[in-house]
C-alpha cells in the first residue's frame, strides 16, 4: 500500500497548511520573481538577452521532468523527504544563482533551484490527498491552487522592485530565505507518512501509461491546447522586461505591475471558465477559449503592424489572450484527465509536463529572436493562439462525430 492509498488521516494543523502553502508557493514564485531581472543580467555578464533568457527556458524544462519523477520518488521513500531534499536542492541552486560569477554559473543554479522547486508543486499536493481523502480534498486543493496562482502575481512585482532599489541578486537572496523559512516549516509543522514501497508505480508502468494515452487523439488535442495557449503568456514574460527596460525606457517595477494585472485578468476567467463549462461543456468552452485569444493576438499583431511597438499594444494583447487561456485551462485539464478514467493522475502529470515544456519553448525561440521592433513577441503570441485553437478543436469535432 503507497501512501496515496492509506486511508485519511487526521486534519493537519494549521501551520502544517502554511508550510504545504508555502512549498508550492515557493516554487512557482521563483519562476515570475527573475523576469525583471533579465535585462540587468545580460547587461552585467555582457549576453545578449537569448542567452541570458536560458536561465529561465531551461529551468522550465528541468522543471518540466522532475515533475514526472517526484510523485512516485514520493510514493517509494515518503512524502516528507522528498519534499526536504527538493526544497534542500532549491536553496542550493538559489546561492549559486545568487552569487554567479558568470552566466553559467547563474543557469546552473536556476536548473537547480527549478528542478528542487517542482518538488513542492507536486509533493504537496499529493500530502493533502493522503491526509483529507479524494472527497475532501478537492476543497484544501482550492487553497493551494490559489496561491499557487497569487504567488507569481506577487512574485514578478517583487522581482522588479528588488532589480530596480537592490539589483538582481537580490531577487535569489530573497528566494533562498523563502526556501529556508519553508524548509524550518516543513521539519517543525510537516507529519511524517511512511513509504510504502510494495505497491509504489514503477516507471515502466507509468510509461505504458502515457503510450496509452498519447494513442489518444482526444487526450493529445487537450493537452497540447493547454501546452500551447500558455505560450503567449510566457513569450510576454520572456520579452517584456528587454522591450519595456531597454527599448521603451520603463522601470522594471512598472512591467511586474502590469504583468500583475494580466494575472488577475487569467485568475478571473479561470474561475468563470470553471463554473461554466458544465452548462456550456467542455469540448465547447474549450474552442470559445480558443477563438477569443486568437482574435486576441492577431488584433495585437495588426495594432503593432500600424502603430509600432508601445506599452498599451504589450499589455492589451496580454490581457485579450489572457481571457482565452483562462477559460480554457480548468477545461483542457478536466478533458485530458476525463479521457481514460483510471489514469486520471498520469495524464495530470503528462499535461502539466507539456504545458512546461512549451512555454519554455516559446520563452527561449521569442528570446532568441527578440529585437528592438517587439515584432517576434507580436508574432509568437498569435502563433502560440492559432496552434492553441487548432488542437483544442481536435476533441470539439471529434465528439461531434462520435458523441
Amino acid at each position: 500500500m503507497t501512501d496515496a492509498s492509506i486511508a485519511p488521516l487526521p486534519a493537519l494543523p494549521r501551520l502544517s497548511h502554511v508550510a504545504l502553502i508555502a512549498a508550492v508557493a515557493v516554487g512557482h514564485m521563483s519562476q515570475q520573481i527573475f523576469a525583471p531581472a533579465v535585462p540587468a543580467i545580460a547587461r552585467e555578464f555582457g549576453v545578449s538577452l537569448g542567452i541570458a533568457q536560458i536561465a529561465f527556458s531551461l529551468s522550465l524544462v528541468f522543471m518540466a521532468v522532475a515533475m514526472l519523477v517526484y510523485g512516485p520518488l514520493s510514493d517509494r521513500y515518503g512524502r516528507r523527504p522528498v519534499l526536504f531534499s527538493g526544497l534542500s536542492l532549491f536553496l542550493v541552486g538559489s546561492a549559486v544563482a545568487a552569487f554567479a560569477p558568470s552566466i553559467e554559473f547563474l543557469i546552473a543554479g536556476r536548473v537547480m533551484q527549478a528542478t528542487g522547486g517542482a518538488s513542492g508543486l507536486v509533493v504537496a499536493r499529493a500530502i493533502v490527498r493522503d491526509v483529507y481523502g479524494p472527497k475532501r480534498a478537492a476543497g484544501v486543493l482550492g487553497t493551494l491552487i490559489m496561491f499557487a496562482v497569487v504567488a507569481p502575481m506577487f512574485g514578478v512585482v517583487l522581482g522588479g522592485v528588488l532589480t530596480d532599489t537592490l539589483g538582481w541578486r537580490a531577487v535569489f537572496l530573497v528566494m533562498l530565505g523563502l526556501a529556508a523559512a519553508t524548509m524550518i516549516l516543513i521539519a517543525v509543522a510537516l507529519p511524517r507518512l511512511a513509504p510504502s514501497a510494495d505497491a509504489a508505480p514503477s516507471f515502466a508502468t507509468l510509461a505504458r501509461g502515457y503510450a496509452r494515452l498519447m494513442r489518444s487523439p482526444v487526450f493529445m488535442g487537450f493537452a497540447l491546447q493547454g501546452g500551447l495557449s500558455p505560450g503567449s503568456f510566457t513569450a510576454i514574460m520572456a520579452t517584456g522586461p528587454y522591450l519595456m527596460v531597454e527599448v521603451l525606457d520603463r522601470p522594471a517595477t512598472e512591467f511586474g505591475i502590469y504583468f500583475a494585472l494580466v494575472t488577475v485578468v487569467y485568475m478571473s476567467t479561470n474561475f468563470i471558465g470553471g463554473r461554466f463549462s458544465s452548462r456550456v461543456g467542455i469540448e465547447r468552452m474549450v474552442v470559445i477559449a480558443g477563438l477569443i485569444s486568437t482574435a486576441a493576438a492577431l488584433a495585437g499583431l495588426a495594432w503593432f503592424a500600424a502603430f509600432g511597438l508601445g506599452v498599451a499594444v504589450i499589455f492589451l494583447t496580454s490581457s485579450g489572450t489572457s481571457v482565452g487561456n483562462g477559460l480554457a485551462q480548468p477545461n483542457s485539464q478536466v478533458g485530458a484527465m476525463n479521457v481514460i478514467p483510471e489514469l486520471a493522475g498520469t495524464a495530470s502529470g503528462g499535461a502539466a509536463f507539456t504545458q512546461t515544456l512549451s512555454s519554455a519553448i516559446f520563452a527561449q525561440v521569442t528570446a532568441s529572436f527578440i529585437d528592438d521592433s517587439g515584432a517576434a513577441l507580436f508574432i509568437a503570441v498569435a502563433v502560440s493562439a492559432v496552434l492553441a485553437l487548432a488542437a483544442g478543436s481536435v476533441p470539439y469535432f471529434i465528439r461531434r462525430r462520435h458523441p
